[in-house]
């Protein structure tokens, strides 16, 4: 077994073999309000405190209101960010340019910080800024190659529609060395459940059981 990155979370650490394959590219996806953005932000956050440095892109809010509403989970990212350990950046995206600039912009950013960890929120943003298919595929293989290039590990939030089975693309769920889905459905009398499940963890024994979770303050409290 080769060497192993820490998620964050301990339980869901224990469920892969003791966390993500070093350098390895994760989907990370499901619908709205499943709490995608947290587990990303501990797995950013956990490798500061750690001192393995990180970068956290955001597409679709700023980098105020990240930092404001994980603050509540209690992880406050300002010491980390003045102490160049975490750096967070919220780009736009709307044209094929935009995309290109996003990606220029990463990568220099992984390269100065020297980071190890990096968090594209999300990737299904960046599609917005793409016309075909084919540009996708490209993306997505040029956004591995910069992972392979500088060696960091890196999660990929992939946003599912309600109603809607498919986890993006076919060629992103290829290439991909992992896959975790957090669904969410309202069952018995209209109670929201959540629930995870590891769809895929390249060089790993990985559990094929399904867990229940919740959000809490504490982040995402799995039950194993």
């Amino acid at each position: 077994m080769g060497e192993r990155v820490s998620t964050g979370y301990s339980e869901l650490d224990s469920l892969i073999e003791g966390g993500f394959p070093k350098n390895s590219m994760i989907l990370l996806a499901g619908n709205a309000g499943v709490g995608k953005t947290i587990l990303s932000a501990k797995f950013i956050y956990d490798g500061a405190v750690k001192g393995e440095r990180g970068v956290y892109v955001c597409f679709t809010e700023t980098k105020r209101k990240f930092t404001q509403n994980l603050r509540k989970f209690g992880l406050d990212f300002e010491d980390m960010i003045s102490e160049r350990m975490v750096s967070i950046l919220d780009l736009s995206v709307t044209t094929e340019i935009d995309v290109q600039s996003a990606v220029n912009r990463i990568f220099e950013e992984i390269v100065n910080l020297q980071a190890r960890r990096l968090v594209l929120d999300s990737l299904s943003a960046m599609y917005m800024g793409l016309k075909s298919e084919l540009e996708r595929r490209h993306l997505t293989s040029l956004i591995y190659r910069i992972i392979q290039k500088t060696e960091c590990t890196a999660i990929l939030i992939v946003d599912i529609p309600w109603g809607s089975k498919r986890i993006g693309e076919e060629f992103e769920e290829a290439i991909a060395d992992g896959i975790i889905l957090l669904e969410s459905m309202y069952e018995g009398e209209g109670i929201l459940k959540r629930y995870l499940r590891i769809l895929k963890m390249r060089g790993s024994n990985h559990t094929k059981k399904t867990y229940s979770y919740v959000i809490s303050e504490r982040g995402l409290e799995i039950k194993v």
